[in-house]
């Protein structure tokens, strides 16, 4: 459990752990928690994730208030639950629990009598053992009666029981968990409430060899329907502010180990939701879309008061909710796995079934299924209901969609026919070649043509006349055959493909960029239409020059097994530190990790001291080990075998001709813990300067050195300055201490002479966090700073990839960017470059 790493490594040290090497005690039978409650998966808003242990009664008044004012409480969400840190530990004389007035000036009752008062529901927090997550005597242990009556006579209606406590005393959840419920059952008030089982420990989290499976989140199944409401099936899903997809994807998988004990009044609990802690909005609708599709309890783990309409409305989709909450109540499951896709399906109470086909990689695939797969009864047509797009088509039993990375397509489907639909039709994503092989990675190298395939699937029954696809690139790129393609008659059940050559000219900007295809037909005699699918190319940054550090240059991804990749620092962001010596530039990582970069075939060696980094020692014994490999287009080149805490390791390779560089961190085959590991000072020789427009393929940019930066809003230690200082690492962000400033935001580059200017590359902050990512922007250009003339609008994605955008070159001393919208209401920026004709 990530969260209380650093509080067990001092329990650890400071505690007696009784119980060592006893026999796993054998809980007697015990009626099941029939309360009557979570028939279906239930609903509401947690503190931890978006708060921490950082709130009080005024804090948690808002939060109810934003659940009814935004729609939330309407659309079902009715748990508001304090987490840990609303308590101390303290008790009177008597063992009552006692808080602080500050805190609580109205004490408890007060609160859960205000959130009652909104219609809405109490939850609270505590541990099964003696001590608890957030420190010292904050759990339960030997007064669960006693602690039980007080919240019920508070007026909770929920509690949360944790197991960093029980886990440290050694003791056995099921039977522990079962002597709660009877408290519960057996509230002197009388008071129905629900229960969640959480032991997020899995086996040997805590300690070398513990917990042992059947006492870890992975056994909590076993027990967890005659016991709780819910139970915990995996570790955290990440930090507070900070909940990453690759997370997401490992607690839906465990999750998904035991859907049998699932069912109303007792649920599989994968954690929460967390939509702008640290996902993009389209990993965050997957996670909300999965939750909904495996019939977890939904709680929102994000500060509702901060979260963008666009969130909101995703979150109270009704179509999307009613699967979640239909009476069958059973959890979906996985059906198959199409490379990086995958089909789940859950049956539905009225015979209908919900299918997700989630698209868990980096590239836009087609993913699919049929009617008799998912178990549907035959028919001559199916209605495909696409819950988010709140559209429906017919088709002849085939299911598919073009997903996006990361995202999914959820249909409900149901046996119908009829001919009052639109047909249902499939565009696939524009398809181009892989990096390397086996990657998920699609460049477009300026000045290299790209071979793209489209294909086209009819799946109704009936036949499309008039079919023409086409494609088309951002501007500026060469595209063959240039005009659309005429395929004339479709048959039902039939598809077609089309090819095309893609060239982005040289100078082309790094970024992601979108090939989008199009195909247009006409159905039921005259009906006319078209469809739309995307996929995304990346331009690499130019190749590095020199003898150059790897942290200095843009990757062209980059992953870690928890939080994200580091640059100069180890990955929780402190100084990157092995054997003693401190390393001043390098990445931190976690294990498993992969960082790809693009070298162009310009280099011929890598060097890097690798270890594991001094921090691991603070945290505890346990893990602490990984392997180090580098490969070279696919090609491995390196593997340092095992590496732990004890030694460090001098990396020299030859990377002569390589294209795409890859460096992958293992985790030794122990599991991922404590595996905090440095590429220390790590480095590429290569050859000078890669050439420019207009000799070569690369973009040439105004020197850093002659820019300086200003910017209508800043926060204290994030200057504009950060913006140009040719760091990735500073970064500038607009004021959010005292006060908030909202957006438009702008900073201006002063070039210091007038220059040739046609575009700009944006640079987010990279450390994890996902504040002020600007998504809508204005580029503004003038001669004096004092007369600006727009000459580029539009919008980014909230991702932390490199963006740019181009416009028609002219002569300016200043450059503007406006930031109109960002995650958040703020704005940020690690790095501005201006790109120019010399």
């Amino acid at each position: 459990m990530r969260k209380i790493v650093g509080i067990l490594a001092a329990l650890l040290i400071s505690a007696s752990l009784g119980g060592v090497g006893s026999t796993v005690l054998t809980p007697s039978p015990a009626a099941a928690l029939d309360n009557g409650l979570a028939r279906t998966p239930y609903m509401g808003w947690n503190t931890y994730y978006g708060l921490g242990g950082n709130f009080n009664d005024q804090t948690i008044k808002s939060e109810a208030d934003a659940i009814v004012s935004r729609g939330l409480k309407d659309a079902g969400y009715r748990y508001v639950w304090l987490d840990g840190g609303w308590w101390s530990g303290t008790r009177d004389a008597n063992g009552n629990i006692t808080v602080d007035p500050q805190q609580w000036p109205n004490g408890m009752r007060g609160v859960a009598d205000y959130i009652h008062s909104k219609g809405l529901l109490a939850g609270i927090y505590t541990d099964a053992g003696a001590n608890g997550c957030g420190g010292a005597n904050q759990g339960s242990y030997g007064r669960y009666q006693q602690d039980v009556n007080q919240f019920a006579s508070w007026g909770f209606d929920a509690v949360k029981v944790d197991y960093c406590g029980g886990t440290e005393q050694r003791l056995d959840p099921a039977k522990q968990y079962g002597q709660f419920r009877d408290a519960i059952l057996h509230n002197a008030s009388g008071r129905p409430m629900l229960l969640n089982i959480c032991n997020p420990f899995t086996p040997g989290q805590y300690a070398p060899g513990y917990p042992p499976y059947d006492r870890s989140a992975y056994n909590s199944y076993s027990f967890g329907p005659t016991t709780g409401n819910s139970w915990r099936t995996d570790t955290d899903i990440g930090f507070v502010h900070n909940i990453q997809f690759r997370d997401v994807l490992r607690n839906l998988d465990a999750n998904n180990a035991h859907p049998e004990a699932a069912g109303p009044g007792h649920w599989n609990d994968p954690d929460y939701l967390g939509p702008e802690l640290g996902m993009t909005s389209t990993e965050a609708q997957t996670q909300f879309s999965m939750w909904t599709i495996s019939a977890a309890p939904l709680i929102i783990g994000s500060d509702i008061r901060a979260l963008s309409q666009q969130s909101i409305t995703m979150l109270t989709n009704p179509e999307v909710i009613a699967i979640s909450q239909d009476a069958r109540g059973v959890q979906g499951t996985p059906i198959s796995t199409q490379g990086n896709g995958q089909v789940w399906v859950k049956p539905l109470a009225n015979g209908d079934r919900a299918v997700a086909l989630l698209n868990r990689g980096t590239t836009a695939q087609t993913i699919s299924t049929d009617a008799s797969t998912i178990g549907m009864p035959h028919a001559s047509r199916y209605t495909l209901r696409d819950v988010w797009n709140h559209s429906s088509t017919e088709s002849a039993g085939r299911i598919a969609a073009a997903v996006p990375p990361h995202a999914v397509v959820m249909y409900r489907i149901s046996a119908k026919s009829g001919h009052s639909l639109p047909p249902a039709v499939v565009l696939s994503p524009p398809v181009t070649p892989a990096a390397y092989p086996g990657s998920d990675l699609r460049l477009a190298v300026p000045g290299q043509a790209l071979p793209v395939s489209v294909t086209f699937e009819n799946n109704a029954r009936e036949p499309l006349r008039d079919v023409r696809m086409s494609l088309n690139a951002p501007p500026g790129w060469s595209l063959q055959p240039a005009a659309e393609i005429n395929v004339g008659t479709l048959p039902g059940r039939h598809s077609h493909t089309a090819t095309w050559s893609v060239t982005p000219p040289p100078g082309t900007l790094p970024g992601t960029d979108t090939l989008t295809a199009t195909t247009s037909y006409t159905y039921d005699g005259h009906q006319a239409a078209q469809v739309t699918s995307d996929s995304s190319v990346t331009v690499p940054a130019t190749p590095p020059a020199d003898l150059t550090y790897l942290s200095d240059q843009t990757w062209l991804d980059a992953t870690s097994g928890y939080l994200v990749p580091r640059l100069d620092a180890e990955v929780g962001g402190q100084p990157m530190r092995m054997q003693g010596q401190t390393y001043r530039k390098g990445i931190g990582v976690a294990s498993p990790s992969q960082i790809d970069f693009y070298v162009g075939g310009r280099c011929s060696g890598l060097s890097s001291t690798i270890g594991i980094d001094d921090i691991v020692n603070q945290v505890g014994p346990q893990g602490g080990t990984a392997t180090f490999q580098v490969y070279a287009d696919g090609r491995k080149l390196y593997d340092s075998g095992a590496v732990d805490r004890t030694s460090t390791r001098q990396v020299n390779v030859d990377i002569t001709g390589a294209d795409v560089l890859t460096l992958v961190v293992g985790d030794a085959g122990d599991g991922g813990y404590n595996d905090r590991a440095d590429w220390g000072n790590l480095q590429v020789s290569c050859e000078g300067p890669a050439a420019t427009v207009p000799s070569g393929p690369w973009p040439h940019y105004v020197s850093p050195s002659a820019e300086t930066a200003s910017a209508t809003s800043a926060n204290s230690g994030y200057p504009a300055s950060y913006a140009v200082d040719t760091s990735r690492v500073t970064f500038w962000h607009t004021q959010f201490s005292p006060v908030h400033d909202p957006l438009p935001q702008s900073i201006t580059v002063d070039l210091g002479a007038t220059r040739n200017v046609d575009g700009l590359t944006y640079q987010t902050r990279l450390d994890g966090g996902t504040s002020g990512i600007i998504t809508g922007y204005r580029v503004e250009l003038s001669a004096d700073g004092v007369n600006f003339a727009p000459v580029a609008v539009g919008s980014w994605s909230d991702d932390t990839s490199i963006k740019s955008v181009t416009f028609d070159r002219s002569a300016a001393r200043f450059v503007r960017l406006t930031a109109t919208s960002g995650v958040a209401d703020y704005a940020n920026a690690a790095d501005i470059r201006i790109s120019d004709m010399p």
